[in-house]
């Protein structure tokens, strides 16, 4: 599978035989996809992780089992009937077959920690029932807040006290909590305040340094404006795209002179919009590519583009490709509310910060870093404050995570 969701704990397995921890990496055989990515999994079975996979039937690497993106609006409503139904999650189904098969991994590899990544959320069941089990410290990783989550859909006042009690056991099950930002870390002490602040750790989304050691890289004509990523959850190019069009109506030489390049799953609807407003010529929509074919495209654009959109809880999101920007070293264009996003570009030294609705703002960057580009002064990134995400060196801080756990152990056995 493919996607930010996956990179994370990919990079974890990849960089954690550095720290003498060997990865066994329980999933699934996926029938159905929407992006394959078959670059992450090659990485991870060249760094030596063990993967196990339940389910019958082999890996399609042809890519006709990619199921087309839908619309926005029709997946958030097949998204609320399922989570109406199924508690945690529609993973719930996978849990008897990935107990079965976790089990034997456990007694044949003699397993030290269990981590667990979450969303989905029956990871989290699966791991706690494996401790119980077997007694085996256990870590568990927020990739995004559980009952805070804005892409979580509540029917009614009981499904939330559900999920709350569920989550209330995996807390107390657990040995250590990981989240990916103070915010969720936050939360989760407001919300369970039987939670120590000493048992929960930040550890951030980062970058792969690997992926971006791209040379000979030459100056483009064309100054090269980039988005990566899906537009899920009401995430929308329509702001930028406005944007846009008010910035070639005010010069409209940038049209000829500019590249809006597109890299992922993009809605139908909006390419149908770029056409009506005549932006085709500055547009370039990629569509999905494999990870190392995305970060090079990164690595080639003069400023890369991210939003976030405004949601009752869209202070928790510290989006993945926010950290790949790191990476890259470019110029950033961030349209996001307040909320931990912003905090983390404060010190970053090249970014343009607007509000995610704000067309006119988003025309007023564009023309200012276009002015940059034309006189060859674009601003550098601060690299310290970037390096901090590398993810070689965030794979250590959790590698000592779980060497603590087991020095615990060793103590009291």
């Amino acid at each position: 599978m493919g996607m930010g969701g996956v990179q994370r704990t990919a990079k974890f397995a990849k960089f954690l035989g550095l720290y003498d921890w060997q990865p066994y990496v329980l999933t699934v055989t996926p029938k159905l996809y929407l992006a394959s990515d078959y670059c992450l999994l090659h990485e991870v079975e060249k760094a030596g992780v063990k993967i196990y996979r339940t389910g019958t039937g082999e890996l399609e690497t042809n890519g006709h089992k990619v199921v087309k993106f839908k619309n926005d609006s029709n997946r958030k409503l097949l998204s609320n009937i399922s989570q109406t139904f199924l508690i945690p999650d529609s993973k719930i189904f996978w849990k008897s077959s990935a107990m079965e098969l976790a089990s034997k991994v456990i007694e044949e590899n003699n397993i030290d920690i269990l981590f667990a990544t979450a969303p989905p959320y029956t990871d989290f069941l699966i791991a706690c029932e494996l401790k119980q089990k077997y007694n085996i410290p256990l870590v568990l990783d927020y990739r995004d807040s559980w009952i805070d989550c804005p892409n979580n859909f509540y029917p009614t006042p009981l499904h939330k006290s559900k999920h709350k009690k569920l989550e209330t056991g995996v807390l107390e099950c657990a040995d250590k909590i990981v989240t990916i930002n103070d915010r969720i870390k936050e939360l989760i002490h407001l919300r369970y305040p039987f939670v120590n602040d000493e048992k929960v750790s930040v550890i951030p989304q980062g970058f792969d340094p690997d992926d971006f050691e791209h040379s000979g890289l030459l100056p483009n004509k064309k100054m090269k404006i980039s988005y990566s990523g899906s537009f899920l959850n009401y995430y929308t190019p329509k702001h930028f795209i406005d944007g846009l069009k008010l910035a070639v109506d005010k010069f409209p030489e940038l049209k000829s002179n500019i590249e809006a390049c597109f890299i992922g799953t993009f809605p139908e609807q909006y390419k149908q919009y770029i056409e009506q407003l005549g932006l085709t010529e500055a547009v370039n929509i990629v569509g999905y590519v494999e990870h190392s074919v995305c970060t090079k495209l990164l690595a080639e654009s003069d400023v890369l583009w991210m939003m976030i959109n405004k949601s009752e809880r869209s202070d928790l999101h510290s989006t993945g490709k926010l950290y790949e920007y790191f990476g890259a070293n470019k110029p950033i264009l961030a349209c996001v509310p307040e909320g931990v996003a912003r905090r983390s570009l404060d010190m970053h030294g090249a970014v343009i910060l607007t509000e995610p609705d704000d067309a006119q703002a988003i025309a007023d960057a564009i023309l200012s870093y276009y002015e940059m580009f034309k006189t060859g002064s674009m601003p550098k990134p601060n690299e310290q404050v970037t390096g901090m995400y590398d993810r070689k060196r965030l794979a250590g801080k959790l590698a000592n995570e779980f060497n603590l756990l087991h020095k615990n152990e060793e103590v009291n056995a």
